[in-house]
C-alpha cells in the first residue's frame, strides 16, 4: 500500500510544561501521560476545520479538547477516570472562557461503548474527526522525587493512570500487552462508528521498553486500527526536541525515567536511543 512521504513537525521547539503554562488545572500535572499541546494542536489544524467536531476516546486530563477550543472546533472528550474527567471538564471551562461561542462537553465512560455514549451528544454524531495518545502503561511514565527531598533513593511517583483504584476499563491497569491490544481493537471499532465517512483518527504511538523488551507500540496501534476497518493512509514526526538551526542539532526533552532505561539498556550491551521524537500515525474512514 503506498503511503505519503514522511513529514516532520516541530512540536518540541518549547518545553511541555512551557506549552501549557496558564492554560490547564494544576490538579492534572500529576496525570502521567499528558499529550503535548503542540502535537494536539497539529493534528488538529492539519486534518479537520472550524466547526468541526474533534472526538478523544480517551481524553485524560483535555488536552486534546483544549486545543479543539483554541481552533474553533467543537470539542467532545470521554474518559473512564473519574478524578481526570473533573480535571478535563475544568480546563476545558477555562479554555471555553478564553473561546467564546466555543462548545465541548467530557463524558465520564468506557471507550469501548463510544457509540452509546455519544448517542445524544449536542449536534449530533457522526465526528468529524477523532484524535487521541493510548496509554502504554506504568513502565514508561512517572515523575521523580529526588534524593534531596527523599533523603534517600530517587523514588518514582505519578506513574499509574489512577490515584485510587483504577476502573476495570483502564486499558493500562497493569502491563497485559494482549489486554491492550483487545482493548485497542475495541475502541478503534467505536471510533470508526462514530466517525463520519472520509473522517480521519489520529494517532499518536511510540516503541517502548518494557521489562527489557521492545515494544513496537505503531505497529500494535496500526493493526487494531486496520482491523477495525480504518486505511493507514499517512505518517508524520512530531518533534519530543528542540531543532536548534545555528548548530543544526536536535535536543531532546528527556524525562529522568526515559534517560535511566536507555542508560541501562547500554549497559546491558543493547541498543538504547534517546527517543526525539512521536509516530503521528494517520487512518481514513473509507466505508
Amino acid at each position: 500500500m503506498a503511503r505519503s512521504e514522511l513529514s516532520i513537525w516541530a512540536t518540541g521547539q518549547v518545553q511541555p510544561r512551557r506549552q501549557r503554562d496558564g492554560l490547564y488545572d494544576q490538579a492534572g500535572a500529576v496525570h502521567p501521560a499528558k499529550m503535548w499541546p503542540r502535537i494536539a494542536q497539529s493534528m488538529i489544524e492539519h486534518y479537520s476545520s472550524p466547526g468541526e467536531a474533534v472526538l478523544d476516546p480517551m481524553c485524560g486530563i483535555g488536552t486534546v479538547l483544549i486545543e479543539a477550543v483554541r481552533a474553533r472546533r467543537h470539542a467532545l472528550g470521554v474518559d473512564c477516570e473519574a478524578e481526570w474527567v473533573d480535571v478535563a471538564r475544568a480546563n476545558l471551562a477555562r479554555a471555553r472562557r478564553t473561546h467564546p461561542g466555543t462548545d465541548g462537553t467530557v463524558f465520564c465512560a468506557d471507550a469501548r461503548n463510544l457509540a452509546a455514549t455519544l448517542a445524544d451528544q449536542p449536534g449530533g454524531l457522526p465526528v468529524d474527526l477523532v484524535v487521541t495518545s493510548p496509554p502504554y502503561g506504568p513502565a514508561v511514565h512517572g515523575l521523580p522525587e529526588t534524593a534531596r527531598k527523599t533523603g534517600g533513593k530517587i523514588v518514582r511517583r505519578a506513574h499509574r493512570y489512577a490515584t485510587g483504584k483504577p476502573h476495570p476499563g483502564q486499558l493500562a491497569r497493569g502491563s497485559s500487552q494482549k489486554r491492550l491490544r483487545t482493548g485497542l481493537a475495541s475502541i478503534f471499532g467505536g471510533c470508526h462508528t462514530v466517525l463520519r465517512r472520509g473522517g480521519h483518527m489520529v494517532i499518536t504511538a511510540r516503541p517502548y521498553t518494557d521489562k527489557g523488551e521492545l515494544v513496537d507500540f505503531p505497529a500494535v496501534v496500526i493493526a487494531a486500527a486496520e482491523d477495525a476497518g480504518f486505511a493507514y493512509t499517512d505518517r508524520h514526526a512530531a518533534l519530543l526536541a528542540r531543532w536548534d538551526e545555528a548548530d543544526q542539532t536536535l535536543y531532546p526533552h528527556v524525562t529522568l525515567f526515559h534517560l535511566g532505561n536507555v542508560r541501562r539498556q547500554v549497559e546491558a550491551g543493547k541498543l538504547g536511543i534517546v527517543r526525539a521524537h512521536e509516530d503521528v500515525l494517520v487512518f481514513r474512514k473509507s466505508r
